[in-house]
Order: structure tokens, then C-alpha cells, then sequence
């Protein structure tokens, strides 16, 4: 074998999304993703002890009246605008990481209202992913001051706080919007070892779902998908490339957001995915909409075309790109997913959309979810206006 096919290897993931055309926040929404990832399984990779799972999770909106209730009962009185950070913590130095974090969360404008412990059970988990198993909590914080632009404070804190922490500190979200619940787990563990996933007034207009199976990295309780604003599965071609393009405009880019050289602005041994989240990310801080990051870091194939447009063929090829996979990001602007012609790039063609009474179901394969076709409208085209 030529030493070089090593490097070509990829991942062959499972997403999808569910959200709510109107918007509004259910149970039903998380209750369709947990069941359509459990039928994702065929999809993901497991440890030869036969329990560890290659990586699964769930994105959606902070379902609000679970979390002040939660919330409330750890002491923390949340107030109408807040940010909640889902971390993972290293065993052992839990208490430092935390007193780091409360540190920098002052140095970068923020107030520390207090940690929660997310109720978990390790016994779900298999034997190596319960070696690996971080320690798991959530924090919360407001703005010291007002009229600020809160996302773009909680990016600069998060950064800040990963740079300085203990080493194995991280953030799966953190966001006024957003939250992510993964592990290293099967798609099954994962509402059994998160039990908020499996609580009643967990409710989202959205769910974002993920098993990962991946042949180009080491399966860790980190880089299980979603990340902060992805779920990816498929092919990037171009990773190599963008990933020195970025460390080359590194130094530009840490002066122009204000971090110290220490911040990584691309995270160290990660996947592909990953990377593409952490590019994602800085468009989006860099004032690009979401429509426009992820156009500019999926193009269309326009190589072929000889109707494509000459600005579509200037497309800025420094940026990271996909082959035939699917991208869905959640809308960090507005608390809801946006149209998926915006947020799925490059969709595959054996699926469809499909929009029922409850709303939009936008799989990567189909089977998923068993739905009542009677309440289905189909308009034959693969996209959503």
C-alpha cells in the first residue's frame, strides 16, 4: 500500500435535523431526534468491548424554563439574559479548572453566577469510554456590563479561558442560544446518561443529531459531533490546506480580535470536522452572516458548470471545502434553525425534505423517523425555501 492512502481516509457519519417550521419550542422536537440517532447506530463506530461508542450527540436551542429550574435548584438565579457553558472537565483538576475559568470570566467582561453538575450515569458508558470520562458541568454567566454584544463576549471569553485552564478543559458550547450534550457514547447511552435529555420540560424548535464513525482520528469524548455550531458528515477535501492557511493568518487574526499569542484560534489534533467549526466560527465573529461563511467554506461545484456565475468562480478557495457530505449549523443569531438550502451545503441526493404538520425532518438517510405520511407535503425538490 502506498504510504500515502493512510491519509486519505474519512469518515462516514450519521446527521440530521428536526426543527420547527413556526419556531416554536416542543418536546416532540427532542423526542424525533433521540429516535431518529438511536436508528443512526448502523452508522457509527463501537469499541471492540462492544459499549463504547465511536461518539453521539444533540444540539438544540436552551430549552430556557428546564434550565432556570435547574438552574434554581443549584442556588443560581439566572437573569433574563444569560450564557450557559456545557464543559468538560479534567478529573483531578476540576478545582483548578473551574477557579481558572471564574478568573478569566472576569478579565473578559463577564460575572460567574455559579456551577451545576450535570446529572449523568457513568455505569451507561462502556469500559473505555468510562477511563476517558471528563467531568461534566455547566456554568453560567451574565455581562458585567450592558449594550454589549453578548455572543461575540462569551467566543472571546471561551477562547481566553481554554488558553489558560488545565489541559483536557473544554467547552462543548457555550452561548446565550445554544447547547450541546455529547459524550463518547452509542446514540442508545446518550439520553440514558444525560437525564435531562430524557426530562419532560427539555424543549427546543430544533435538535441537531450526531453519531460519529471516523477512520482518521482517535474517538475521544471532545471531538463527538455536534460541536458549537456543526454537525458534518462527509468528505473535505481541501482541510490540509486551509488548516496552514489559517495558522499562517493566525497572528493577523489574534491581534484583530484582541487575544494573546496563546489563544489557539484552530484547535490542536482534531478532526476535520472540527476544524471546519472552528473556521465556521471566526467568519461568524468576523461579521460574515451564516448564509455567507458557509458558502464561502462549502462553494458549489461549480468547476463543470458553464452556467455558474463568474463570482461564484472567484469563490475564495482559502477556505475550507466539502465534497458531497452534509453541514447543519444552527442559526446563532436567532434561536432556531435557519432554512436548510442555507445550513446543508452540498446535500446528497438519496434524501428529502420532508414537511409535516410539526414541521421540517432532514435526515442523511432515510428510515429515520416513522412519520405519518398523511401529513406530508412534498414538493419534489431537495431544499427548503
Amino acid at each position: 500500500m502506498n504510504p500515502s492512502h493512510i491519509t486519505t481516509d474519512h469518515d462516514a457519519c450519521g446527521v440530521g435535523l428536526v426543527a420547527h417550521l413556526g419556531g416554536a419550542a416542543s418536546r416532540e422536537i427532542v423526542e424525533r431526534a433521540l429516535e431518529a440517532l438511536i436508528r443512526l447506530a448502523h452508522r457509527g463506530g463501537v469499541d471492540a468491548d462492544g459499549r463504547s461508542g465511536d461518539g453521539a450527540g444533540l444540539l438544540t436551542g436552551i430549552p430556557d424554563k428546564f434550565v432556570r429550574k435547574s438552574a434554581l435548584q443549584a442556588g443560581i438565579e439566572l437573569p433574563a439574559v444569560f450564557g450557559l457553558g456545557m464543559v468538560f472537565l479534567p478529573p483531578g483538576e476540576q478545582e483548578a479548572a473551574r477557579s481558572s475559568i471564574v478568573a478569566q470570566a472576569k478579565e473578559s467582561g463577564l460575572k460567574c453566577l455559579g456551577w451545576r453538575t450535570v446529572p449523568t450515569d457513568p455505569e451507561v458508558v462502556g469500559p473505555r469510554a468510562y477511563e476517558a470520562l471528563p467531568v461534566i458541568e455547566q456554568c453560567f454567566f451574565a455581562a458585567q456590563s450592558e449594550n454589549l454584544d453578548f455572543e461575540s463576549l462569551l467566543f472571546h471569553f471561551r477562547k481566553s479561558a481554554e488558553a489558560e485552564a488545565p489541559l483536557g478543559t473544554y467547552f462543548c458550547s457555550l452561548s446565550s442560544r445554544t447547547v450541546v450534550y455529547k459524550g463518547l457514547l452509542t446514540p442508545s447511552q446518550l439520553p440514558g446518561f444525560y437525564a435531562d435529555l430524557r426530562d419532560s420540560e427539555f424543549e427546543s424548535p430544533f435538535a441537531i443529531f450526531h453519531q460519529r464513525y471516523s477512520t482518521n482520528t482517535q474517538p475521544s469524548w471532545s471531538l463527538a459531533q455536534p460541536f458549537r455550531f456543526v454537525a458534518h458528515n462527509g468528505e473535505i477535501n481541501t482541510i490540509s490546506g486551509n488548516r496552514r492557511w489559517l495558522r499562517a493568518k493566525s497572528p493577523k487574526l489574534l491581534r484583530e480580535f484582541g487575544f494573546s499569542e496563546g489563544v489557539r484560534l484552530l484547535e490542536d489534533r482534531v478532526s476535520d470536522s472540527a476544524s471546519f467549526d472552528n473556521g465556521f466560527e471566526l467568519l461568524l465573529r468576523q461579521a460574515y452572516s451564516p448564509a455567507e461563511a458557509m458558502l464561502g467554506m462549502v462553494p458549489p461545484a461549480w468547476e463543470r458548470s458553464p452556467e455558474a456565475a463568474t463570482e461564484q468562480r472567484q469563490t475564495d478557495h482559502r477556505k475550507t471545502t466539502a465534497r458531497p457530505g452534509r453541514d447543519s449549523a444552527a442559526e446563532s443569531r436567532h434561536r432556531r434553525v435557519c432554512s436548510p438550502q442555507r445550513l446543508i451545503a452540498a446535500a446528497r441526493p438519496d434524501s428529502r425534505d420532508f414537511i409535516a404538520a410539526l414541521g421540517s425532518y432532514r435526515p442523511n438517510r432515510q428510515g429515520l423517523y416513522g412519520y405519518d405520511t398523511r401529513a406530508e407535503a412534498d414538493d419534489g425538490r431537495d431544499g427548503l425555501e
